[in-house]
């Protein structure tokens, strides 16, 4: 079968296409898509120190059985026609399409790739009357607010079952408008205890709890959550963290080592595996806490 592609988008240069099957598993194609998959997901975390990416050690025969299990690959070439990023796509038996292996090559970042790849998908999605798209994200990646950007919302965190960091599962509707301004993660129980990861000038700050005040004028890095903690274990939580730290106040700690270099911050649940990362702003882009938008009022549990 030929193979069709799309005109190319006016302002990216960037034209989409979903393969086939045949096209997909055709001679060599396999190998390629894991290769571009590999060089994406190679060196990508904006916090190094993180275990390496699932992502980073794809093959051409996992590619092969995804295809086999009904997946379709999406395809995303740059002006010039070359590969430039790739995803997958997964019809789930709740009628969700389940999208995976977001994948942007390195000389491609940055372009708008991840955003035509699944604008295109949601398009087709729309088309098809499918009711929800999916994806999942682990929060220590920073990868959260990016998908918050283009319109899903966090609706599960759960605890990765092979490393040491946290995932959350995130949908959108096809179709509906997407508020730039939704918040990267979901409410997390009332009586829940918090952790705010704060950067200033002179630290990295932790403090355990919601005054953040006593931070004036600091970013928010990221929010740790420990659904059910008693007061002792609350307790027990600031002394460890001022043991890795310097206490600088009741429930504050400060690190002067950099984000990637506290391990605590890096993934909390090396430090207590009851404490789970709800959310993490990528290096440079930390908000201001009085810019950050409300919460969603439904309250979400990590299990």
């Amino acid at each position: 079968m030929t193979e069709r592609t799309p005109r190319p988008d006016p302002a990216t240069g960037l034209s989409v296409v979903a393969l086939t099957a045949g096209q997909a598993l055709a001679a060599g194609r396999p190998d390629r898509i894991a290769a571009l998959t590999r060089a994406a997901y190679h060196g990508s975390d904006p916090l190094p120190g993180l275990p390496v990416p699932d992502g980073a050690a794809e093959t051409g025969a996992r590619v092969r059985a995804d295809v086999a299990r009904g997946a379709t690959v999406w395809l995303a070439r740059d002006r010039a026609g070359e590969p430039a990023g790739t995803l997958r796509v997964h019809a789930r038996p709740d009628g969700a399409w389940e999208i995976g292996r977001v994948s942007v090559g390195p000389a491609a970042r940055g372009g708008g790739v991840a955003r035509a790849l699944l604008r295109a998908v949601e398009n087709t999605a729309a088309a098809h009357g499918v009711s929800v798209l999916r994806l999942d994200a682990v929060v220590e990646r920073c990868l959260p607010p990016l998908y918050a950007r283009l319109g899903f919302t966090p609706v599960h965190h759960w605890p990765s079952g092979d490393k040491p960091l946290t995932e959350v599962t995130m949908e959108r509707r096809p179709g509906a408008p997407a508020d730039p301004r939704t918040p990267p993660w979901a409410a997390p129980d009332p009586d829940a205890l918090r952790v705010h990861w704060l950067t200033t000038p002179a630290a990295l700050v932790a403090v355990v709890g919601d005054d953040t005040a006593t931070v004036p004028g600091a970013r928010l890095a990221g929010l740790d959550v420990w659904h059910g903690a008693t007061s002792p274990e609350r307790a027990r939580l600031t002394e460890r963290l001022a043991a890795l730290g310097r206490r600088v106040g009741d429930t504050v700690v400060a690190f002067p080592s950099a984000r990637a270099a506290t391990r605590a911050h890096l993934m909390p649940r090396t430090v207590e595996s009851r404490l789970h990362a709800w959310c993490r702003f990528r290096p440079g882009a930390e908000p201001p806490l009085r810019a950050l938008p409300a919460v969603p009022t439904a309250a979400v549990r990590c299990t």
